[in-house]
């Protein structure tokens, strides 16, 4: 299972462990059903499973999900599964008749108790057990009472932030309907905070969202920001402390009817000169890591950009303890500001300029050398046979573009000055990209490494290959009803792959060979630093609140780089055509095991462990067999397709 911030683990929230990971946001369901789900989805969910074995053990109701005192993200359905200890039992959950599978385990989608208390009855041979689980609901949106109120975690912005002078700012809450509000600013002056609707969709995890959404009253409205503003907590905004002693604080007035209710806008609010900006430089903790750069400030927002350490940077500003950096005229990306070390006022950035640009083949990969005039942002993109780097924030002085000795790896060499502050480069291969890594090397020359794809033999593709393996979890991972963990299967799975590709001819590394916890971003940097040749992460999956699992479980692949995209296709192909489960297709998705760009790699969720049936068919060496073999499948099916 892929880490999000609402999936079912145990202990419940473990960790964020795939913060780079997509995160959505919490799903709000469409109602639901009184009883079992229809047969067609419960058959897509068996596919060509085996029955769950029967058991016959006494009577006891272990709730499994949700946690006792746990806050619900769903507000209106959501589900709830554990066990009875026994097959054939009675089960109802606040009145409501739940089908409990052969071995006592049980899955439930239900209506959310407006109390936020879940009262379970089970009965089997003349015997009865009560169980009683309370949880926090969502507040539900509305009118509301008659005192208004802002929901607590909705006013933007909050904490330190810089702009520009003249820049807009947007300031937003929600409340309940019916409110007037504005915006009064320490001299008095005041703007209008407008209500508007607003409804938040389900964004989806591959689940069916239609219908799926939650709607609310928002307030916002904009000013320029001219002059500093103060929070009342005294946090100050990093680029410009401390604020000037007569910086103020702004405050919303929220009324409706005959009640008023004021809230200082927690914000430290700096301001830049028109133009005015800083120089920082990436910092991290190995001389390899890189900075990530996002679209927005935040978490839940994908990681697009990757900087090496010592990459220089133009800050504009700051937010959500992010630096906002430009790269062009045309585009800036924020950075989390642990990533960043902020020069001294006045430090001056170098003109940024691309002179000699060559290839150099190596023995196992060819390198791609942009001599720069200094660490600037960039980035690297691949499509197909062509590789290509934008410089960003270079011109260029390129009077030669070297090729080096010949070779037939290499196609084509050609540079352009794309916009007026963006250099590109393009290294056309022979084959399609394998894989390739980038840094500034120690004499701050920008190197792209582009990897030789491995000599396979169609006969044989395993032959000789160095596959990396890794069995998804611990830290977290998901639970199924009668508490067989997501690490357990996968380290089951992977056993029985690991052996079979041995058997084939190749050697295997495995980033986790054991039970003992392995933290994420150590995975596949093993894979990179053994030089594997491809990776597969197996997981098995888990919800976030809110989706009915009757009629959206089912199988997916992920990839990342687009060189995993084919190994993808290949592994949901085989896990379909072995199991029959669901197709949810596959997905390109922000997470931690396909990221890397060194080699093809995919992750798989061939289950979802809170269904029955499929938590039965994981304990079941003989589907634990079929599962590897539809990876040991697609695996030499891919290798196959590369051969030559």
């Amino acid at each position: 299972m892929m880490t999000m911030r609402t999936l079912v683990r145990p202990g419940f929230f473990a960790a964020a462990l795939l913060l780079a990971a997509c995160t959505p946001r919490p799903a709000t369901s469409v109602a639901a059903g009184a009883g079992p789900s229809p047969a067609p989805a419960a058959e897509r969910a068996r596919g060509t499973l085996p029955p769950v074995p029967a058991r016959s053990g006494p009577l006891a109701i272990d709730v499994v999900y949700p946690d006792e005192g746990q806050a619900l993200a769903a507000g209106d359905s959501n589900f709830v599964f554990g066990s009875v200890g026994v097959g054939g039992a009675r089960l109802t959950i606040n009145g409501r008749p739940v089908e409990v599978a052969a071995n006592g385990a049980f899955l439930g989608f239900l209506p959310v108790p407006p109390n936020g208390v879940y009262e379970v009855v089970a009965e089997a041979g003349g015997e009865r057990a009560t169980a009683r689980r309370t949880v926090t609901v969502p507040a539900a949106s509305g009118p509301g009472g008659a005192a208004p109120s802002i929901v607590g975690g909705t006013l933007s912005p909050a904490g330190a932030v810089t702009v520009q002078e003249g820049e807009r700012v947007t300031v937003r809450f929600r409340a309940a309907q019916g409110a007037t509000a504005r915006l009064v600013f320490p001299d008095g002056t005041s703007i209008p905070l407008l209500p508007r609707g607003v409804v938040q969709r389900a964004e989806g995890f591959q689940q069916d969202v239609s219908g799926q959404s939650r709607e609310f009253t928002e307030y916002a409205g904009t000013f320029a920001a001219r002059t500093p503003l103060a929070t009342v907590r005294g946090t100050a905004p990093v680029m410009v402390a401390p604020l000037p002693p007569g910086a103020g604080t702004a405050t919303i007035e929220l009324v409706r009817g005959r009640d008023t209710v004021r809230t200082p806008l927690e914000v430290s609010l700096g301001v830049l000169r028109a133009g005015e900006t800083r120089i920082a430089v990436a910092a991290g903790d190995r001389p390899d890591s890189t900075v990530i750069g996002q679209a927005l400030p935040g978490t839940g927002t994908p990681y697009e950009w990757f900087f090496p350490v010592g990459t220089v940077f133009t800050v504009t500003g700051e937010r959500e303890g992010f630096y906002r950096v430009r790269l062009t005229d045309e585009r800036e990306v924020w950075i989390d500001q642990k990533s960043l070390r902020l020069l001294p006022a006045g430090a001056a950035r170098t003109e940024g300029t691309v002179g000699t640009v060559r290839v150099v083949p190596q023995a196992a990969w060819v390198d791609l050398r942009l001599s720069t005039s200094d660490r600037l942002p960039y980035r690297v993109t691949v499509d197909g046979n062509t590789l290509t780097v934008e410089v960003y924030g270079a011109r260029t002085r390129t009077n030669w573009a070297h090729y080096g000795p010949e070779d037939a790896f290499v196609r084509r060499l050609s540079w352009e000055q794309a916009r007026t502050d963006v250099f590109a480069a393009r290294l056309e291969v022979a084959e399609p990209v394998w894989g390739w890594r980038s840094f500034y090397d120690a004499g701050g020359t920008l190197v792209v490494r582009v990897r030789r794809p491995p000599r396979i033999d169609a006969n044989r593709p395993l032959a000789g290959r160095f596959i990396a393996v890794d069995a998804g979890h611990p830290p977290g991972g998901a639970i199924g009803p009668t508490r067989l963990t997501e690490a357990d299967a996968n380290l089951a799975v992977a056993k029985r792959l690991v052996r079979m590709l041995q058997q084939a001819g190749a050697r295997v590394l495995e980033t986790r060979p054991d039970t003992a916890a392995v933290a994420l971003g150590a995975r596949p940097l093993q894979a990179e630093r053994a030089n594997a040749e491809l990776l597969v992460s197996l997981h098995n999956n888990a919800f976030p609140d809110g989706v009915n699992p009757f009629t959206n479980s089912g199988t997916t692949a992920f990839y990342n780089a687009p060189q995993g995209m084919e190994l993808a296709r290949a592994l949901q192909h085989e896990l379909i055509a072995e199991l029959g489960l669901r197709d949810l297709g596959i997905a390109r998705a922000d997470l931690a095991l396909v990221r890397s760009t060194w080699f093809p790699s995919s992750l798989t969720e061939t289950m979802f462990l809170m269904v029955p049936q499929q938590e039965a068919a994981l304990r079941d060496p003989a589907v634990q067999e079929r599962i590897a073999r539809a990876h040991f499948r697609a695996i030499e099916a891919f290798l196959r397709s590369r051969a030559r």
